[in-house]
């Protein structure tokens, strides 16, 4: 089941509960609360609450939630991912990555660290006594990228790339350890569809919300052609 609607997800009404609230917020957007209320109260218990924000509002987000959500909010992660992108001023380090917060509410969250795992830097060393050749990743994520120049890259009719689009690997890392199969998915700002495509192809369901009736149109019309891999659709045909 894959849903996507073109209106402002604080007015999105729904009587279904979420097992994982993905928001890639806006990032300088400091009026945070009535949206974050709104969505915290449709998780389900145990179920994942995941923001993605940068250096203008990570500290503000781990506040809010420490002090509003305190008796049922329980932190999981600050996950940093690295990226490359942004216009910085010439006199500074720049702060190119994005901070990953996220909370369960409740103690008993789904976790499959075996669906997260990197080689590991001392497989062929003396310092590996284990002979394990990967292990789970870390909270700093800088081996996924995503490049104005990637097949991946969603544009606008004048050829325009989509702003803040997030790469297909990153949902990978940081969706897949928390849900399994047909698990509801809630994205309040789908964007250019990214984590629709995910569901599809991962036979996850999914509901996306988009205000701008342009990035809206081209996310469904995304979401829509998105191939989805074999073993999925055998997956589908046997459920």
């Amino acid at each position: 089941m894959i849903e996507l609607y073109n209106q402002d997800n604080i007015a999105y009404e729904d009587s279904r509960l979420f097992d994982i609230i993905y928001c890639d917020m806006i990032y300088e957007d400091r009026d945070i609360h009535k949206w974050v209320l709104h969505w915290w109260n449709r998780l389900k218990e145990n179920g994942i609450f995941i923001i993605q924000t940068d250096w203008h509002t990570d500290w503000l987000i781990r506040g809010y939630f420490d002090s509003c959500f305190k008796e049922d909010a329980v932190f999981i992660n600050h996950l940093v991912w690295k990226n490359e992108f942004g216009n910085f001023p010439k006199d500074r380090f720049h702060q190119c990555y994005d901070s990953i917060i996220i909370y369960s509410k409740g103690k008993d969250h789904k976790f499959y660290s075996d669906r997260i795992q990197v080689p590991k830097a001392t497989a062929k060393t003396k310092l590996n006594p284990s002979g394990r050749q990967t292990k789970t990743a870390t909270a700093w994520i800088d081996d996924i990228c995503l490049t104005t120049t990637s097949k991946e890259r969603v544009k606008t009719k004048d050829g325009k790339c989509i702003r803040w689009q997030k790469p297909l690997k990153l949902f990978d890392r940081i969706l897949s350890p928390f849900c399994s199969e047909g698990d509801l998915i809630a994205d309040p700002f789908a964007g250019s569809g990214t984590l629709g495509v995910w569901c599809k192809q991962n036979n996850r369901n999914y509901v996306g919300i988009e205000n701008n009736p342009e990035v809206y149109n081209l996310a469904k019309e995304r979401i829509d052609n998105c191939d989805i891999p074999v073993q999925v659709q055998q997956l589908q045909i046997n459920f």
